[in-house]
């Protein structure tokens, strides 16, 4: 069968398999009781896979054997209960910017062709593992009832964490709190403000410019390597903000040389670099209702006061903070084990373990006190940073606990690098 008719053939049975079930189109994004074999307490977190199209600019290419194989292996343990994916599963952001936007479909039928979609098709149609996807920026999108059909279609049985505009998060016991992180990130936070019934935020943009550059060089650029490039320069303005509060998880930020039109320039300069000029065009064919293709440079003035606008809009982390969240995510994690008053009513509890990762870079932070704390980054999957993930052994305890072991795993190791065990009240 050739790929597009496969493809074409799951969302077809796929949506009928949903419709015949009385419950409308969402009884196909959760799955039915799976048989559980006793013993199986290990929870699976990956993120960023970035599957994208079979083309030179994509992040995801070398490393697909290997994730063929990651869930073959996942496929026969015994010990694994649930597969987690911590959004940018799916890629319909890097696309050149004179380049029609790739759907959905065509990153599916592409990755039906590499073995990745048949992997991980046959992890969802296991009864005894449960697979879990939840939405990140580059798939934003996937929350779009056309595109959660899709996706449900082509992997029966995943339950699918994907809400307008563009977030989800997975829980556990009221302990484990795991999401992908671009809720917190000035430039990929969903973005319904800026633009009317739009979605997609600035990141979208630069994340076009950085496949122009890859199209274009021959090297792979990607988004968090140009952010990095002009938040991190030397003499930039950025380097004022004392980096090293970051790390250390600040709070609050002293105030600094970013601005609104810190942010216009920082924008004008990637494009600049990237050899774009002011009147060139992204085209878009209506992706996120764009019903014409925007210049380039007019993308800076449709987001030209998400610094300002920020606390308004995403009143959890300062907009400081918000800057360096592509970049660092451990500050918001401390925040969230402090649950302040200020942002109680946004969370259903206050986790002892959290799981991101958008930042393309692993990390494991694990804080003894009154109440022990983890906070894990799973890391990424595209081909140039190593592959990592993150296993967590749940086991119960006395009555009323359990002991959560969490383990931040290197591709090609024979031990986790990095380990760590709590225990907590769990319901």
């Amino acid at each position: 069968m050739k790929r597009r008719d496969f493809l074409k053939s799951m969302v077809v049975g796929g949506t009928a398999a949903a419709l015949a079930g009385g419950g409308g189109v969402a009884s196909a994004f959760w799955p039915s009781s799976k048989v559980r074999v006793a013993g199986k307490t290990t929870l699976v977190f990956i993120s960023d896979l970035h599957l994208n199209v079979d083309a030179p600019y994509a992040w995801f290419s070398k490393h697909a054997p290997l994730l063929v194989q990651f869930f073959e292996d996942l496929n026969d343990r015994e010990d694994v209960s649930e597969l987690v994916i911590l959004g940018d599963m799916l890629d319909d952001w890097v696309s050149p910017v004179e380049g029609p936007p790739r759907s959905l479909a065509d990153v599916l039928e592409d990755n039906y062709a590499n073995g990745v979609v048949p992997a991980l098709q046959a992890l969802c149609l296991n009864p005894a593992l449960d697979v879990v996807y939840v939405t990140g920026n580059h798939d934003l999108l996937s929350y779009d009832p056309d595109n959660k059909t899709l996706i449900g279609g082509v992997f029966p049985g995943m339950r699918i964490e994907s809400d307008a505009p563009g977030l989800g998060a997975y829980t556990r016991d009221q302990v484990i709190w795991a999401e992908h992180g671009h809720r917190y990130s000035l430039f990929n936070a969903p973005d319904i403000w800026s633009r009317p019934d739009g979605h997609l935020p600035l990141g979208y943009f630069i994340s076009r410019l950085a496949a122009s550059e890859s199209f274009g060089t021959g090297r792979r650029v990607t988004t968090p390597e140009l952010l990095r490039r002009f938040l991190k320069a030397p003499g930039h303005a950025l380097e004022s903000m004392q980096e090293h509060s970051i790390r250390a998880g600040f709070r609050q930020q002293e105030s600094g040389p970013i601005d609104d039109a810190f942010i216009q320039a920082l924008y004008t300069g990637i494009y600049r670099l990237m050899g774009y000029r002011a009147w060139d065009r992204y085209r878009m064919e209506g992706v996120d209702g764009f019903s014409r293709d925007p210049l380039v440079a007019a993308v800076k003035w449709i987001y030209g006061g998400i610094f300002s606008g920020w606390p308004s809009r995403q009143n959890i982390i300062s907009s400081d903070e918000a800057v360096m969240s592509d970049l660092y995510l451990n500050h918001v994690a401390r925040l969230l084990f402090e649950m302040p008053d200020s942002i109680k009513d946004l969370y259903p509890f206050a986790p002892r373990i959290i799981l991101f990762g958008h930042t393309h870079r692993a990390a494991f932070e694990y804080r003894a006190g009154e109440f022990d704390t983890l906070y894990i980054n799973t890391g990424t999957w595209i081909d140039s940073q190593p592959i990592t993930w993150v296993e967590v052994e749940i086991q119960d305890a006395d009555p009323g606990f359990r002991s959560y072991t969490a383990s931040l795993w290197f591709q090609g190791e024979t031990s986790p690098r990095h380990s760590g065990t709590l225990h907590a009240a769990y319901a």
